[in-house]
C-alpha cells in the first residue's frame, strides 16, 4: 500500500477539517479496490446529499426512449468539476440530471427533460384522439355519475 500521508499533505487549499476528514477517509478505505472504495464514496456522497439533489429519475425506471439503466461516468479536472457543480446548483438541477441533458442533447438534439415533455404531449395527444373517436372514457366514479 502506498504512503497517502505524501498526497494528503499536499492538498494546501484543504482546511484543517477536511485534511483530518480526508485522514479518516483514506484510512477507512484501506485495502479496497479502487472499484469498491469508489462506489463507497459515490454512496457516503449521495447519503450527505440527502433528498436536496433527488434525481427526476431513479435508475430502472422508464424514460422517453426505454428504461435508464446504464451509467455514464467519467473523471473530470477540479476546476471544471467545481464551476460543474455550480451551474447545476444554478440550475436547480442535480448533477446526474444535468449530465443526462447534455448526453441527449448530444445524441439526439434534445434535453432528456424535453424529450420527456414531448412523449408526454404526445400520450396526451394520442388519449384525446381516442377519446374523440370512442368516446370519453374511464372509470364511473370519474364520469360524474352516482
Amino acid at each position: 500500500m502506498t504512503d497517502t500521508t505524501k498526497r494528503i499533505t499536499q492538498l494546501a487549499h484543504l482546511s484543517k477539517a477536511q485534511h483530518t476528514a480526508l485522514a479518516a477517509v483514506v484510512d477507512a478505505l484501506k485495502g479496497l479496490p479502487p472499484e469498491d472504495a469508489q462506489e463507497v464514496l459515490d454512496h457516503a456522497i449521495a447519503h450527505l446529499a440527502g433528498d436536496e439533489l433527488a434525481p427526476m429519475f431513479a435508475r430502472g425506471i422508464a424514460g422517453p426512449l426505454g428504461k435508464l439503466t446504464c451509467d455514464a461516468k467519467t473523471k473530470i479536472d477540479e476546476l471544471t468539476h467545481d464551476l460543474w457543480l455550480q451551474h447545476c446548483s444554478q440550475r436547480g438541477q442535480d448533477t446526474a440530471g444535468v449530465l443526462r441533458d447534455c448526453i441527449y442533447v448530444l445524441v439526439h438534439g434534445k434535453s432528456y427533460r424535453q424529450m420527456v415533455v414531448e412523449k408526454i404531449n404526445h400520450d396526451d395527444k394520442r388519449i384525446d384522439a381516442l377519446a374523440k373517436l370512442i368516446g370519453p372514457f374511464g372509470a364511473p366514479e370519474s364520469m360524474g355519475g352516482v
